[in-house]
Parts: structure tokens; C-alpha cells; sequence
């Protein structure tokens, strides 16, 4: 069963995040991330929340651009690893009426290893974890809500 169809930008956006997060980008718009917390998307134990963006944040947004609907993005920081962040969310959000989807799910090809993917009702929900693209050592948690439009 389909939930929805992600665009294949989202492949070649993945690809490319997991590789190069480098001046060539500057061209891109950051993404802009809203303060406080989704109701029922608890933020990841002992994160911060913040509102800054660069390049490379904003490089894993974009292609959830060209899906229609509502989005709204946070943005945390935490010391802990990306992996750990991951299986936090895959373990938590089920609690919260949250489905995990596959990338088999979404009829993309390949799931990006930086991220996990979640649906309730027509909402998706998507949690990415990365580790220090910014040489502080944090791992960035960027959380992204779309409000799916029926077509």
C-alpha cells in the first residue's frame, strides 16, 4: 500500500546531502524554522531548540517543497549521535499515534540513512538527524510537518 508518492528530487536531494554540504550550495534559500514544539512530536530528550539555518539545513527541506500541503519545520541541536536521535524517534513516535513508513511506502527507491519518515491521518512527518556539518560537533535534528493536500 502507497501513502504517498515523494518526488525523486527527494533521492538526488538525500544523495546529495549525504555527501557534500560545501560552498556550491550557497545559492540555496535556508529554510525558515518556527520556535516551539509540535504537539504531538515531542522534541528528542535534552535537545535545544533553535531558529538558525544554512545551506545544508535548508538542502534537506527542499524537495518536500514540491509536495503540496502545509509544512512547517523545527530545528534542534543536541550532543548526542545521529543513530541515537533516529532509533529514538522510531521507538517514540508509535506512542504518539505515529506510523513509520518505508521508503517502499512513499515509492521512492532509497531511503535516506539520515532520516526516518512517519504518517497519521494526511499528515507526514519527517525527522532528520545529522552530525556535525557545522565542525561543532552537535548533531542537528530538523523536524518537518506536511499537512498533506488530497488531490
Amino acid at each position: 500500500m502507497s501513502y504517498l508518492k515523494i518526488p525523486l528530487a527527494l533521492l538526488a536531494l538525500a544523495t546529495i546531502f549525504g555527501t557534500c554540504c560545501c560552498g556550491a550550495l550557497s545559492g540555496l534559500a535556508g529554510v525558515e524554522f518556527t520556535d516551539g514544539d509540535f504537539g504531538d512530536v515531542p522534541p528528542y530528550p535534552g535537545s535545544s531548540q533553535t531558529t538558525e539555518s544554512n545551506n545544508a539545513l535548508g538542502l534537506m527541506t527542499m524537495a518536500f517543497n514540491l509536495v503540496p500541503g502545509t509544512k512547517e519545520w523545527k530545528h534542534y541541536t543536541t550532543g548526542d549521535s545521529a543513530d541515537d536521535v533516529l532509533a529514538w524517534y522510531s521507538d517514540n513516535m508509535p506512542r504518539q499515534g505515529w506510523e513509520e513508513i518505508s521508503s517502499e511506502d512513499m515509492e521512492v527507491q532509497t531511503q535516506s540513512e539520515n532520516a526516518v519518515f512517519f504518517i497519521k491521518g494526511n499528515t507526514m512527518l519527517i525527522v532528520f538527524a545529522v552530525a556535525d556539518i557545522d565542525d561543532t560537533g552537535d548533531t542537528h535534528i530538523i523536524v518537518g510537518r506536511i499537512d498533506i493536500e488530497e488531490e
